[in-house]
């Protein structure tokens, strides 16, 4: 499938990798300046996908700059390794928390695989990227394409080694999963709150800072343009507190296959267009991580 541009800026472009087999899931991001930066590398997967979207726009991967991953969960970075081979001139920019692990993926493998149970294989692998082909971001270091800028910004939650991105330009942010998940085609906007790391209080934080920015649109990795900032947002600074709420209050009596159906029941069901299957299993995961969440606040609680 060819990159399309965003309507308000053809320099920006994005292409459905089909992540998982599903369509309009895995957004990778095109930036075609003076020097040139994908955004998001998907799962191992789908390199073969992104090489030959490359390709098709009219570049070689040797002509690919910059390589920027949100954060080093599989279906984010999975594809970094892989890439980087193809891409001799690529240095790839991790949040500092993440650049280890990209050196030497095996114990985030190994976590996956326990997190992610039954739904591991779909997630795919690692491979590790030399040290000298990695730049460990801080918070608010700015990349310069020779046309635009991009600024990272820490935005934990998520994940503790999650960025997000403002491209100065055209003001818009690329999220990573630190504004949950959007599924255009059925208009459905859920949280992703995974196993072991997930934190509510900081990714309600990372939502305001969101805000503040006042970005144009947000550009989802699942899965591409909200051309309504605020309304997202302000959506999930609901949401989220009120899937915490439910899992705290209901795990006990119904499980996580219980509130995962009620989840589902309360947000997914009337989906159209995304299987619903696939919409339960990414409840399941953000079920799972809540659980772990109440678990370790529960154990701070009592001193542990």
């Amino acid at each position: 499938m060819p990159f399309q541009p965003l309507p308000f800026d053809p320099g920006t472009r994005y292409v459905d990798v089909r992540m998982m087999g599903v369509e309009g899931f895995g957004a990778i991001y095109l930036i075609d300046e003076e020097e040139k930066a994908i955004v998001e590398t998907g799962t191992s997967n789908d390199v073969r996908a992104i090489l030959g979207a490359i390709r098709e726009f009219g570049l070689r991967p040797a002509d690919i700059d910059h390589v920027i991953v949100s954060h080093v969960h599989l279906d984010h970075a999975g594809g970094a390794g892989f890439l980087v081979r193809e891409m001799p001139n690529a240095t790839v920019y991790v949040h500092e928390r993440g650049h280890k692990h990209l050196v030497d993926p095996s114990r985030l493998v190994a976590s996956a695989a326990s997190a992610l149970g039954d739904m591991a294989s779909e997630f795919g692998t690692m491979a590790p990227i030399p040290p000298d082909r990695l730049h460990a971001v801080k918070d608010s270091e700015a990349l310069d394409l020779g046309g635009r800028v991009l600024r990272f910004l820490d935005s934990p939650g998520h994940a503790p080694h999650e960025l997000t991105v403002l491209d100065e330009k055209n003001r818009c942010v690329y999220t990573g999963d630190a504004a949950g998940l959007y599924f255009p085609a059925d208009g459905i906007l859920i949280p992703i709150t995974p196993a072991p790391a997930f934190d509510l209080e900081l990714n309600l934080a990372t939502f305001r800072r969101l805000l503040d920015l006042k970005p144009r649109a947000l550009l989802f990795s699942h899965f591409g343009p909200h051309d309504d900032p605020r309304e997202a947002i302000r959506r999930q600074l609901v949401q989220y507190p009120a899937w915490s709420d439910l899992v705290r209050r209901y795990l006990k009596d119904r499980g996580e296959d219980g509130v995962t159906e009620e989840l589902f029941r309360l947000t997914c069901a009337g989906a159209k267009t995304y299987p619903h299957d696939f919409l339960r299993r990414r409840i399941r995961n953000s079920v799972h991580g809540l659980a772990a969440y109440h678990e370790r606040m529960e154990h701070a609680a009592r001193g542990g």
